[in-house]
């Protein structure tokens, strides 16, 4: 079994090694992510836009100590070359943009979630038995527009179907459905 988990871990390693080689004319933060986190997932979209790097995310819900060792000696790399290229304290800059965006989008679920009318369209969908897919777009800092789509698990070839549009404004507190 230890050789085995050895193996395994050299496996990875090669591998994250050879992504390192084979990317390093394009700047990419490497982020350890949980599957399925909505609001990180959105927030490091919107963020990238931001940098001039672009954000991949290389894990599931598990990750070995060697691969979290990878992405830290390569994000090291990135941030060593935007501190000389112009972005002083790029790293703790980035955390904290992305942790403010966080916390927005956050709010922004809670919003809606909060809303009756939000949370019987989506009881809807529980209720047709389809799953449900949400697109998230930042309109400015206090607004942010979710796009709702559904498709039936039973049937995954069959094409998504729209449901329904809302905005959660963070300053006034209120959703309002658009479509």
């Amino acid at each position: 079994m230890k050789i085995l988990t050895n193996i395994l871990i050299l496996l990875i390693s090669n591998l994250t090694l050879a992504q390192i080689e084979k990317k390093n004319d394009t700047l990419e933060v490497w982020t350890l992510f949980s599957i399925g986190n909505f609001v990180n997932q959105n927030a490091e979209k919107i963020i990238e836009k931001e940098w001039p790097f672009k954000i991949k995310g290389i894990a599931g819900d598990s990750f070995i100590e060697s691969l979290i060792d990878s992405v830290e000696i390569h994000n090291n790399k990135i941030w060593n070359y935007l501190d000389s290229n112009g972005y002083p304290n790029s790293k703790k800059k980035f955390e904290s943009d992305l942790l403010a965006e966080i916390i927005r989008i956050k709010k922004a679920v809670e919003i809606s979630q909060s809303n009756k009318k939000v949370s019987e369209l989506y009881a809807k969908l529980r209720k047709r038995k389809l799953q449900d897919y949400t697109e998230l777009k930042k309109e400015n800092n206090t607004k942010y527009e979710f796009t709702v789509f559904s498709f039936d698990l039973k049937n995954i070839e069959k094409e998504q179907n729209f449901e329904f549009k809302f905005t959660s404004d963070l300053k006034k507190e209120k959703t309002k459905i658009i479509e």
